[in-house]
Order: structure tokens, then sequence, then C-alpha cells
């Protein structure tokens, strides 16, 4: 299942102003396949839910369309796999009779059409349908149109998530590289000096007359010693370089991916 999806996992045409057809369409996360693992189908579930009373204003649901990618073909949809369950109660399904394919004449929708009726009062055993298809290749999950018959009322406007016409998403593969990095530091010592001070260390000593110095040195010498703690911050990582890509061709298939 896609970690973010972009459109309506459940819509309610009760909670539209006027409204007569008071159902919801909820997309079966659990048990549709979105994203194929390699062997899998995609696979797309919904549960159509009456949350009406007993009321002459409201209609009973007579059946629905499900808008899907107009791309999709008979063949695309796996026959075998499409069921429709009202209440616990399965029913038979005859692909171009009760589920059809193309332009619905009564709503004018196109996609997906359910003929199946389902009651309109919230709680009782015929008030639920699930229905599941599989497609043999795998589409983008994003907005369909829902259309509701019922009597002579045709409701439209909200849109689920179901098999679209955009592109999917390539391929991200994700490579992890351990490796050990090392640098060289060189330690380099400075001193500062500050500023010098001269301290008279006894009186002045006066002698008359003009004497030679005790000394020629003009120059003393000493050393200092400190012992010093360096603190290296060093910061570690890597830059990765992707190099041009390269392709192996090699069969070629109109019926979808097949990862060998």
């Amino acid at each position: 299942m896609p970690a973010q999806l972009l459109c309506n996992t459940l819509i309610d045409y009760s909670s539209l102003p006027g409204s007569v057809l008071p159902f919801t369409v909820q997309l079966d996360l659990v048990n549709s396949i979105l994203t194929p693992a390699l062997g899998e189908y995609q696979r797309f579930c919904y549960i159509v839910t009456g949350v009406g009373s007993d009321t002459s204003e409201q209609k009973n649901l007579s059946h629905w369309v499900l808008g899907i990618c107009d791309q999709i073909t008979e063949g695309d949809i796996i026959q075998d796999t499409i069921t429709v369950v009202i209440g616990s109660e399965p029913q038979t399904v005859i692909f171009g009779t009760n589920v059809v394919l193309g332009i619905d004449p009564t709503t004018g929708c196109s996609g997906l059409k359910f003929d199946f009726g389902l009651n309109k009062i919230s709680g009782t055993l015929d008030s639920v349908m699930q229905v599941c298809f599989e497609l043999t290749s795998p589409y983008t999950v994003g907005p369909n149109l829902v259309c509701l018959k019922g009597g002579t009322t045709t409701e439209s406007g909200l849109s689920i998530c179901g098999p679209s016409c955009g592109e999917l998403p390539p391929c991200e593969t994700f490579t992890y590289q351990t490796a050990t990095v090392c640098v060289p530091v060189t330690v380099t010592p400075t001193a500062v000096t500050g500023t010098t001070r001269t301290m008279c260390c006894g009186d002045p000593i006066v002698t008359p007359g003009a004497i030679q110095c005790p000394s020629s040195a003009r120059t003393c010498h000493f050393t200092i010693s400190q012992q010093v703690c360096i603190e290296v911050p060093v910061t570690f990582g890597a830059v990765a370089d992707v190099g041009k890509p390269h392709i192996t061709c090699e069969s070629t298939s109109s019926e979808g991916c097949s990862c060998d």
C-alpha cells in the first residue's frame, strides 16, 4: 500500500445537499493490492454501504459505475477475479452482462459498471456490497469518478481512488557502502608573547665617572615550557559520485512487466 494516496478512499453521497441516494463508497485497503509485488496482480476492492432510512424520499441503489482509466480494455481485467458480495452472499458475476466495461447509457458515466441493487436502509443485511477485480498490469492510483443510479435519479461528482492513466513513478533503489574514512592531522605549535614589563630590583647604583660595563652581552636567553591539550574537531562524511547508467535490453512483451 502506498504511504500516501493523493485521492479519496471514502466518499459519501448522503452528505450532498438534496441527495436521495444515501450511499457511501470506500476503497477497501485491507483487501486491495495497490502496489503489487513480484507475482501479484494489482487488485482494487470497494465497499458500498447504504446509510439511509426507510423514507420515500430516499431511493435504493440499482447499479453504480466506477470510472477507471479509459485505456483499460476488457483484456486488461482478469475476469475470474471479479467478485461481488452483498451482505454475506456471493453474487453470480457475468462479465459483459452484470459487470460491464464502457459507457453506462443511464448515467452517462464511463467505467466499470456493477449492475447489482442495494438496500438504502442502514444496518440491513442487503445494504452492504463488496466488489473486487484485478488488472493484468498495474496502474497509477488516482481519483476516479463514481456514479450512482437509483430509480430515475443519478448522482455523480465525487471521486475515489482507483486505476488512473497517470504515469507510474520510477523505481527507486537504495544502495549502502561501508567504508573507513582516514584523514591525517598535523599539529603546528604557536606562541604569542604578551606586553613585556620591566621592574626595578632595589635602588640604582650611581658610579662617578665613565666606567666600562662589566659585560658586552646585549641579549639574554631563557626558555619557557608549558604542557597543552589540543582539541581537534573532525567531521567525517562522504560524497557519492554516480556514474553513467547502463541498460541491458531483454525480452519484449505486450502483456505487461514480468520480472524473473
